[in-house]
């Protein structure tokens, strides 16, 4: 978990690989849920190469049968992750719809 874009990758490759599921699989039964995604953004997403937003949280969530904290790591101390998403060492920080 020391470098990556996301948290949940290794789970979702845990818990596609108890189940048997191929990368493949998994694209396709998440293809048939509504989400267009591919056995490359699958495997990219499990090797932690890509960002997973809310939305695909839930898309995985429901396709394991799984409640979505089930996606992330069980031990997570959030001040030794906290400085992998942030930028410079700074907080990102996006303005609100008023702010230019």
């Amino acid at each position: 978990m020391e470098s990556g874009l996301n948290l949940i990758g290794q789970q979702v490759r845990r818990l596609r690989t108890k189940r048997g599921w191929s990368q493949a699989t998994l694209a396709v039964k998440l293809q048939l849920r509504g989400w267009s995604i591919s056995r490359d953004s699958v495997a990219s997403l499990e090797l932690q190469r890509r960002r997973v937003p809310d939305c695909e949280l839930l898309f995985l969530a429901r396709v394991f049968g799984v409640a979505t904290d089930d996606l992330f790591p069980k031990a997570i101390s959030l001040k030794a992750i906290g400085p992998r998403f942030q930028s410079g060492r700074r907080l990102m920080v996006a303005p609100t719809r008023g702010e230019r």
